[in-house]
């Protein structure tokens, strides 16, 4: 698929620019008290994620979360190494194979993820509230296509990368 052209007199490079410029300014929004103090700890999105797949899932093997999460191991290790530091998560050897480590939020790590959660649903509400249900529901469905088409692409034809290679 092309990049859109950059003939700035094309509608789709419009519709890009000020998509961007509309995510760009709905992101102070979104940022709270719990995400200044995910800076000071150093952690990014990605950590959230790690943090929320662990929530929902439980004990998860390393291998097992790259793949979740779509990313290397050494990725995973990355991520996980800055969470154990900051004592959210501990690893321990897996009951029956004692070459897999398994990842856990320790209890900081689970009260950390609930203010986060509970945090990015009341900014998320506030955000929506300047839409009737209607339009809340019409801009939702809207995004969802938006967002599988995009993945749809990145996938490429018969679950292949944009690569060409067979997709993990």
């Amino acid at each position: 698929m092309p990049l859109p052209s950059r003939n700035r007199e094309e509608p789709t490079f419009n519709n890009a620019q000020r998509l961007l410029c509309l995510v760009e300014r709905l992101r102070p929004q979104l940022i709270g008290p719990t995400f200044q103090r995910l800076t000071e700890l150093h952690l990014s999105p990605s950590h959230i994620r790690l943090m929320r797949l662990l929530q929902s899932e439980g004990p998860l093997a390393m291998k097992e979360l790259a793949g979740r999460l779509g990313i290397s191991p050494p990725s995973v290790t990355a991520l996980t190494r800055r969470l154990a530091a900051t004592g959210l998560v501990m690893r321990r050897a897996h009951a029956e194979d004692s070459r897999v480590v398994l990842l856990e939020l320790t209890p900081a790590g689970e009260a950390l993820h609930t203010q986060v959660i509970e945090e990015q649903m009341q900014r998320m509400g506030q955000f929506l509230t300047g839409l009737c249900p209607h339009e809340q529901e019409l801009l939702l469905n809207l995004l969802e296509r938006a967002i599988c088409a995009g993945e749809e692409r990145l996938e490429g034809p018969e679950g292949r990368g944009p690569s060409g290679k067979e997709s993990e």
